[in-house]
């Protein structure tokens, strides 16, 4: 069998089988023979996000418990483990983001379009943030120029960008890539809004090109193969970089949020992908051209094929340019309210029983004995080597609860009332 076969997907989507990322590592002790064979090339991001992947859900790390207050049920529910390859935590943390950045859009119409360049580039920003960055700063700068010289009444104006970097496709080779939302149209210095609803995608196309052509010459001057690279896109590519135009996007809306930040916090691949694991192959499915397909790979080629698009730690996979930038947000937050394009909503802390609720249908804080709602009971939470507690049978009235213990257990003792509810045995 080869390592690396693709066939067409023959089957449905939703019959594919329902093994997880997280289950191959843990079965036949995949994650720890993994770990001796790739040892030299592990990043310690990796193996760190991966170990509390593997612990999400595990009462180690702290847990809450909620107390049926009619008939004394409890309910126990370990902390998150907020791992960047966890598709659990991804999701909740990808959502809450979304959340937070569909209330921070001005009410302007803004473009979503995705920025490419060559595959003989791809190499250099595997695993460089450095470079990776610079991919980001560049696409902020080719937008603010493009708009800023081609509006329609050529005024100098400065338009909001969110921008997204994708360092991989759905067949998870390294295929950086560029998301941005950018307004349609921008500020002048007077504080004046100026439309441009139309974008020269032509022009996007040459300018992009020359300006991360000229940034990757700059950052590496003494690489010769990027000189040639660089030679080969001026000669082949005279119409500039790929790009694609997605739709436009009229007001508020969180499904373009949602999708340009599906890799905000989230594994390289969703559960729902994997289709087979026979101990020494696994086989998953991605679309290519819009058709769906499979590819088969050895277990741990696999495995490495997903970690190596861990980002490294700190690195900002969303960032902020122009008028979005969060050092301008105060002043340009003002300036739009005065324009009637930006309306500051209150945002509404996340919340992880509305969340299960959507996402299930059933509301995870009702008991399943008697049906009635649970109360917030007792917290466990992780203080060095010790797990601490606060509540339970001390917890008579309310209390702040330590900087120490996680925001969103914070967040959820602050929505509800607590005290010592009488227990019925």
């Amino acid at each position: 069998m080869s390592m690396n076969r693709v066939v067409l997907l023959l089957k449905p989507e939703e019959e594919a089988s329902k093994l997880s990322f997280k289950y191959l590592l843990k079965v036949d002790n995949n994650w720890e023979e993994f770990k001796k064979l790739y040892n030299a090339e592990l990043r310690p991001v990796e193996i760190e996000e991966v170990e509390k992947m593997l612990n999400c859900g595990s009462q180690e790390n702290g847990f809450v418990t909620y107390i049926c207050p009619h008939c004394g049920k409890q309910k126990v529910i370990p902390f998150s483990c907020k791992s960047r390859i966890c598709t659990r935590c991804g999701k909740r943390h990808a959502d809450e983001w979304a959340e937070k950045l569909n209330s921070e859009l001005f009410d302007v119409v803004h473009r979503h379009i995705v920025l490419t360049v060559t595959d003989k580039l791809w190499p250099y920003f595997e695993h460089n943030s450095i470079l990776q960055k610079l991919l980001m700063d560049t696409a902020a700068k080719a937008m603010l120029r493009i708009i800023k010289q081609f509006n329609t009444g050529k005024e100098d104006i400065t338009a909001g960008m969110v921008v997204v970097l994708h360092p991989f496709g759905s067949d998870l080779k390294a295929k950086s890539h560029i998301h941005i939302l950018v307004t349609e149209g921008g500020l002048t210095k007077d504080n004046r809004w100026i439309n441009m609803p139309y974008i020269d995608y032509g022009v996007i196309r040459k300018i992009w090109q020359y300006e991360i052509l000229k940034a990757m010459k700059k950052q590496l001057p003494e690489d010769t193969t990027l000189t040639a690279i660089i030679d080969w896109c001026y000669r082949n590519k005279t119409n500039g970089f790929t790009i694609f135009a997605k739709s436009r996007i009229k007001g508020k809306t969180k499904a373009a949020i949602r999708y340009v930040g599906r890799y905000v916090r989230h594994p390289a691949i969703s559960n729902q992908r994997i289709i087979d694991y026979n101990g020494q192959y696994v086989t998953f499915g991605y679309k290519k051209d819009k058709l769906p397909h499979q590819m088969i790979l050895r277990k741990f080629s696999f495995v490495r094929a997903v970690l190596k698009h861990i980002p490294d730690k700190h690195f900002k996979m969303v960032r902020y340019y122009g008028l979005y930038a969060r050092n301008l947000k105060a002043k340009t937050h003002k300036i739009m309210q005065d324009l009637k394009r930006f309306i500051k909503k209150i945002i509404l802390k996340f919340s992880w029983r509305e969340n299960r609720t959507r996402y299930t249908g059933s509301d995870p804080l009702l008991c399943e004995g008697c049906g009635t709602k649970m109360e917030l009971y007792s917290i466990n939470y992780r203080a060095g080597p010790e797990l601490k507690t606060i509540g339970g049978i001390d917890w008579i009235t309310e209390g702040e609860i330590p900087d120490y213990v996680v925001e969103e257990e914070k967040e959820e003792k602050n929505r509800h009332q607590v005290y010592m509810p009488q227990l019925q045995y």
